[in-house]
Parts: C-alpha cells; sequence; structure tokens
C-alpha cells in the first residue's frame, strides 16, 4: 500500500434543505464524530454546505415520448443565497471510511474510488439513517424533514469529489380511452351504488394503499405499500372462511367472559382471541386457495413468487435470524414482479376476470405446463 493508497478515503453524503431551522447566536456549525470506531461522520449545520447545493430546477416528475417535457435545469452552488429553490439553512451529513487498495496499474483513480463507494452505499447509508434519525428525534424532524441531495463521495489523497445524479425521470406510455372504455365504467358505476357502506370502506382501503403504492417513488417504500392492499384482500377472504356460526359462537363467549371472569376477562379476552385467529386460514394458504380459483396465467409460478415476497416482507420487518447473515435485495425487477402479482389478483377479486390493465412495463408471464396465456384490457 502507498503512502497515497492511505489517505484515500470513501463515502457519502445527505444534504437536508432544513427549511425553517437555524443557529442561536451562530451563522454555522461543524461537529465531527465516529460511528462503531470505523466511520468518520462530520455535520455541518449552516447555509454553506462543504460539498455544494446540487439541484436541478424545472424538471418534471414523467416524460412521455412524443411530447415536450421539461428535463429542467442544474444548478451546483456553494452558498444559499445563489440558490432559487433552496435554503436558507442546511443539514450536510457525510460518512467516510478508508478505501481499499488501489492498484498501481490502474490510472482511474477517481473512478475506482467512486465505483467502491457506490457499492458500499447501503452500508454509508444506515450510518448517515442513524445520526439523522437522532438529529431529528432529539432537536426537531424539521432538521431532516427534506432531504435534498445524496451523493457517493471519494478522497483520492486530500482531494474530494463526487457522483451527482438529477431526479429520477419515469416513461409513461401514451394512452386513450375509447368508447368501449367509457361504458365499462359506467356499467361498474351501477354495481357501486348498490354497494353498503361498510363494503366501500373496506374496499377503498384496498385501493388506498394500491395508489399509494402507485405514487411512490422510492423502490422499499412501493415494495412495502404493495403488500398491504394483497393483504387486505386476503384476509377479507380468509375472514370469510369463518362460517357466521362460528363468528356467533365467539361473540357469545367474548360476551360472557366480559360478564363473568372479572379482573380476569382482560387476559382471557386476549387468550381467547388469540385461539379463533387459529380458525383463520394463513395468508398462504389463502393466497394457494386464491391462485387456484382464479387460474390466471402461470398461476402456479404466482404461488412460488407469493412465498418469495412474502418472506423478503417479513425480513424487511422482522429480519431473519441472529444466526443467519443475510443481505436483502429489493429491486426495480423485483418490485415490477410484485407489482404485477398484486394488480392481477387484486383485479380478479374485484372483477372475477384477467382483464388488468396491459403496460409495456408488464414483466413477461411464466407458464407451467399448458395454461393459455391471454390478457385484457377494459378500454
Amino acid at each position: 500500500m502507498t503512502d497515497k493508497d492511505k489517505s484515500n478515503r470513501i463515502g457519502y453524503r445527505y444534504l437536508f434543505d432544513s427549511k425553517g431551522c437555524s443557529l442561536s447566536g451562530h451563522k454555522e456549525a461543524k461537529i465531527n464524530l465516529v460511528v462503531s470506531e470505523k466511520y468518520d461522520v462530520q455535520l455541518y449545520f449552516g447555509p454553506k454546505p462543504k460539498y455544494k447545493i446540487d439541484s436541478v430546477v424545472g424538471c418534471s416528475k414523467y416524460y412521455i415520448p412524443g411530447t415536450k417535457t421539461p428535463l429542467g435545469k442544474s444548478e451546483l452552488n456553494s452558498d444559499a443565497s445563489q440558490s432559487s429553490d433552496h435554503g436558507p439553512f442546511f443539514l450536510e451529513i457525510v460518512v467516510s471510511t478508508k478505501a481499499d487498495t488501489v492498484d498501481a496499474d490502474n490510472v482511474a483513480t477517481r473512478d475506482f474510488l467512486l465505483k467502491q463507494a457506490d457499492i458500499r452505499r447501503s452500508e454509508f447509508k444506515n450510518v448517515i439513517n442513524l445520526v439523522a434519525g437522532i438529529v431529528g428525534l432529539r432537536f426537531h424532524r424539521q432538521f431532516v424533514l427534506e432531504l435534498l441531495n445524496e451523493n457517493a463521495l471519494a478522497w483520492e489523497g486530500q482531494e474530494p469529489f463526487k457522483r451527482f445524479a438529477g431526479p429520477v425521470v419515469e416513461i409513461l406510455e401514451p394512452l386513450f380511452l375509447n368508447d368501449n372504455g367509457i361504458k365499462h365504467l359506467e356499467g361498474i358505476g351501477e354495481k357501486l351504488k348498490s354497494l353498503s357502506c361498510e363494503d366501500a370502506q373496506e374496499y377503498s382501503l384496498i385501493f388506498h394503499w394500491l395508489l399509494r403504492a402507485w405514487h411512490e417513488r422510492d423502490i422499499l417504500y412501493q415494495f412495502i405499500d404493495l403488500f398491504i392492499p394483497l393483504e387486505c384482500v386476503l384476509n377479507m377472504l380468509s375472514d370469510a372462511k369463518i362460517n357466521i356460526e362460528d363468528k356467533r359462537k365467539a361473540k357469545t363467549i367474548r360476551t360472557s367472559i366480559k360478564k363473568y371472569a372479572g379482573e380476569n376477562s382482560k387476559d382471557l379476552l386476549h387468550f381467547f382471541n388469540k385461539l379463533f385467529e387459529c380458525l383463520r386460514p394463513t395468508l398462504d394458504e389463502t393466497f394457494v386457495e386464491l391462485a387456484q380459483i382464479a387460474k390466471l396465467p402461470g398461476w402456479e409460478n404466482d404461488i412460488e413468487a407469493f412465498r418469495k415476497f412474502k418472506r423478503m416482507r417479513n425480513d424487511l420487518f422482522h429480519g431473519s435470524g441472529k444466526d443467519v447473515k443475510q443481505k436483502l435485495s429489493v429491486g426495480d425487477n423485483e418490485v415490477r414482479e410484485f407489482s404485477d402479482l398484486v394488480e392481477r389478483y387484486v383485479n380478479y377479486f374485484f372483477f372475477k376476470d384477467k382483464n388488468v390493465y396491459r403496460s409495456r412495463w408488464r414483466p413477461e408471464i411464466r407458464e407451467t405446463g399448458n395454461n393459455e396465456n391471454g390478457s385484457g384490457q377494459t378500454g
């Protein structure tokens, strides 16, 4: 390792636009921390973040082929007074650590270091999230309310450099709604007229989470949001498997517990409710039954896919055990595949057909055996 290699570092940065915030009696403040005796963390509060203010002004979130879409103008400012849309106060959090040795024959040292930083992005973001979360919790969430920039950073010797990516632009499809589609929606409206208020409220919750998933830009949160509408559907189906007589008996038992159990009633009710829930089929069992009844193209593979996505969701929330070292990755392909599965089965739950909207982004359905492949659209 050369002396130069010893001073090479890699890291990551978050820049927050801390709206409404300022320092009492100071223009700026700098704090240096060490996390886990491995990561150096620099916090800057003030109007002039060290690694400047990257922004794209006037950029649309979406691009429609064949139309004029504003892609915005990039700005790089060192002072909040120079920024057209952000400031006047920022919180910059930078984490860094020693870089791996650079091959002496590698002339593209900067690219090599930035690649290292990108590969370890999740590791660095975990450290920043720890520090940013403490700032938000102990001081105020407004300090970390709006994330303006995140950058991979590297230092070749003492010279810093960074990678900047502008906002993600989603490519949309040019679409039209024809007369058949309008008539179809009018027909659905006739069915909605006779829907009970209780059912309307339950069904709206499913679509609330589906809409939220469609709007979400963060892949991880989109994955989590997508699971909820499908789980709502499966819970409604599993609840329907418990017959009316069993529900009546359970209600009678709960009433008796409240009336006669005295001070133990709360504990006994909790215990009885846990026992009663055992009558309900599991999510796996309910999805398998739904897939077997619907027999949508590729339904056998859908069962395996659902089990995989449920494991991923559980690992995100609960982990996979202390003795299991696991690297969980949720990427574009997983979210696209899961979104397709959720949309197809939510659609079947409501309309009992396979006519979910068509899209160039919908993954190809893999079928087992001789299932007939097909798709449709409503208008």
